[in-house]
């Protein structure tokens, strides 16, 4: 959610906070600030809306805010009060200065407590009054750290803090309780705290992953690690990434998330790299690791996730039911945590987050963790609270994502997933090794085909764009598919919601006659996702529904599929060289499709297709 950033050292604090803080402007935010410390105290500079308005401040400001070596700075987004600059973080009360990610659950309490002592705060966040509590405790005598452990305790609820205080210059405190925090040793001295590595990478690729409940104190000499409940000293060590800088720039795109689409090729042989043993000589060699050892001892799986990564886990469900003949679940995290849910012996939960931080989804394994339920995560950062609670973790290699859109980071789960299928079905010896293996063949031909239809001149980017042009005044859109294509067509409609703010809705084709079909008019698009695979002709005979009602049919099927070619109004053909493939492969051809279509038709409505309103890469909060 919130993006965080603080800075004691050596280089001019300016310089490290603007940069971190644009890295993370991809978490979504309606405001920001920043807090720089100076000889006679600390000033902030904060503001309602974009980042580019904080720094028109500091452009302003006295010489001695930009020759500053400590401060931090914070983007927000908006839960207990308006997006506006009185909200907006830093937060000043007294001689302390905080940013906070998260939400504070006793904040009416705390208030109420706070407010009996003669304080008056002056927002409307559950942040500020933080900020009290550390006051009083200093006050008290105690020093910052010590004011800053005995204050958070007391805290209820999944968040972070950064403090620091005009009495101890050159001194930062971080707090993770749940939302993530990380921190790096900056190679010329001093140190950095932030809510995500992207904000430390151009100076490091050591990052230190705080633990929940546990603090940091940074100074120039470095960093120090402590347990919050009995703060003692903690021994904490560095996860190298490789990730770079080159990698989080947007290569020459108008945008990220386009960028993002087209790096899909390398990020599945990336993930395949990564996770295979070229050495051995069965379908779907996975490398040895604790995730693969967990996976053969399963009866029955059950993912929990949340939006695109449920997605993702609710085609594979049909992969591993089909190749591996095991039950599988899928289930929504905020859903799953609070049920009373049955597991019998046998049974592995599978948590599928991007950013390792989603907090249903991390909720949910640390509750199992306590019941000796066996958990794996499928995440795409390394040192992420997920990687930390799960038993064993796959990785995908999909690297930085910035747009909040999940795209590449979506095939690789897909990728993950369709090995666990064929793994877990050799093992069993439920379907033949001589399926597998041309299973395994054709998924090692998925990237190439893949950099094919996404070249610039593609029939597939031809069709999309002429597909988007033709449906300018469209008042909605219906997307529609059966078995794989059904999640598929749920992801569609995700994607176009998020970034174009259009009403659309996914459906399994067989459901329109259920209720759906009465929005169906003159002004709908109805995408139709029907590749030639087993559910291809019932989805045709559902399109004969839609199409007697007047709306626009865009149709996403085989290019040889004439019989339906002729019933859509606008057509995108799959490439010709996914006719051979496996037909369980087919979701990772129609995903970039649909992400595309997405693309295109945000950019033509004009809205921030990286940052939408009211959305953030990682949610960590409830």
């Amino acid at each position: 959610m919130c993006g965080i950033v603080g800075y004691v050292g050596q280089r001019k604090a300016v310089d490290v906070l603007i940069p971190g803080l644009q890295r993370l402007e991809y978490r979504g935010y309606d405001s920001a600030g920043i807090a720089l410390q100076v000889e006679k105290g600390i000033e902030i500079k904060k503001s309602e809306g974009r980042l580019e308005n904080v720094e028109r401040l500091l452009n302003g400001s006295a010489e001695s805010l930009q020759k500053s070596h400590t401060g931090m700075g914070h983007t927000r987004w908006a839960t207990h009060g308006k997006p506006t600059t009185q909200n907006a973080h830093p937060h000043k009360t007294g001689h302390v200065v905080l940013v906070h990610n998260g939400i504070i659950e006793n904040y009416l309490d705390l208030k109420r407590d706070i407010l009996t002592r003669g304080h008056k705060p002056v927002s409307e966040t559950d942040s500020e009054l933080f900020g009290y509590l550390v006051l009083d405790e200093m006050d008290k005598g105690a020093n910052l750290a010590e004011a800053v452990r005995k204050s958070f305790v007391g805290l209820h609820g999944q968040c972070s803090m950064v403090v620091m205080s005009e009495k101890e210059p050159g001194v930062i405190i971080g707090v993770r309780n749940g939302s993530p925090l990380v921190a790096a040793v900056d190679p010329q001295g001093g140190a950095i705290i932030a809510s995500d590595a992207q904000a430390a990478i151009s100076y490091t690729k050591d990052i230190f992953f705080l633990d929940h409940g546990e603090m940091v104190i940074a100074t120039n000499k470095g960093l120090v690690f402590e347990d919050l409940k009995t703060g003692k000293t903690v021994k904490r060590e560095p996860v190298k990434l490789d990730w770079s800088v080159d990698k989080m720039n947007k290569g020459g795109f108008p945008h990220y998330m386009l960028k993002e689409i087209h790096e899909q090729p390398v990020v599945l042989v990336d993930t395949l790299n990564a996770l295979l043993d070229r050495n051995k000589h069965t379908p779907f060699p996975l490398s040895d690791q604790p995730a693969v050892r967990l996976l053969e001892n399963a009866r029955q799986l059950i993912f929990v996730a949340c939006g695109t990564s449920w997605h993702a886990a609710s085609i594979g469900k049909y992969w591993i039911e089909s190749l591996a003949k095991i039950p599988v679940s899928v289930e929504l995290a905020s859903e799953f945590r609070y049920r009373d849910a049955v597991l019998p012996s046998g049974t592995v939960v599978i948590g599928v987050s991007q950013s390792g931080e989603t907090a249903d989804t991390l909720a949910v394994l640390r509750d199992l963790k306590t019941k000796k339920i066996p958990t794996i995560g499928i995440c795409n950062v390394r040192g992420s609270s997920i990687s930390r609670e799960a038993d064993a973790v796959f990785y995908t290699s999909a690297g930085p994502e910035i747009g909040v859109a999940a795209t590449k980071t979506f095939s690789s789960q897909l990728l993950v997933i369709y090995l666990i299928a064929g793994y877990m079905a050799h093992k069993s010896r439920a379907t033949s090794d001589t399926t597998l293996a041309k299973c395994f063949e054709d998924l090692v031909k998925v990237p190439h085909i893949l950099s094919d239809m996404l070249e610039p001149d593609s029939s597939m980017v031809r069709q999309v764009t002429g597909a988007v042009d033709s449906v300018k005044d469209a008042k909605g859109f219906f997307f529609i598919g059966r078995g794989t294509s059904f999640p598929m067509a749920l992801e569609g409609a995700l994607k176009l919601k998020e970034i174009s703010y259009d009403y659309a809705e996914g459906y399994a084709a067989g459901e329109l006659k259920h209720g759906p079909i009465a929005m169906i008019d003159l002004g709908m698009v109805v995408v139709v996702l029907a590749p030639k695979d087993l559910w291809r002709d019932k989805t045709v005979s559902n399109l004969e529904e839609v199409k007697a009602r007047g709306a626009t049919i865009l149709g996403i099927g085989d290019t040889e599929d004439h019989d339906l070619k002729t019933l859509c109004d606008l057509w995108v053909g799959l490439p010709k060289e996914g006719r051979a493939l496996e037909k369980g492969l087919l979701p990772f051809l129609l995903s970039p499709i649909v992400q595309l279509l997405s693309y295109h038709r945000a950019v033509y409505r004009g809205t921030d297709v990286d940052k939408p309103r009211n959305l953030a890469k990682s949610v960590t909060v409830e």
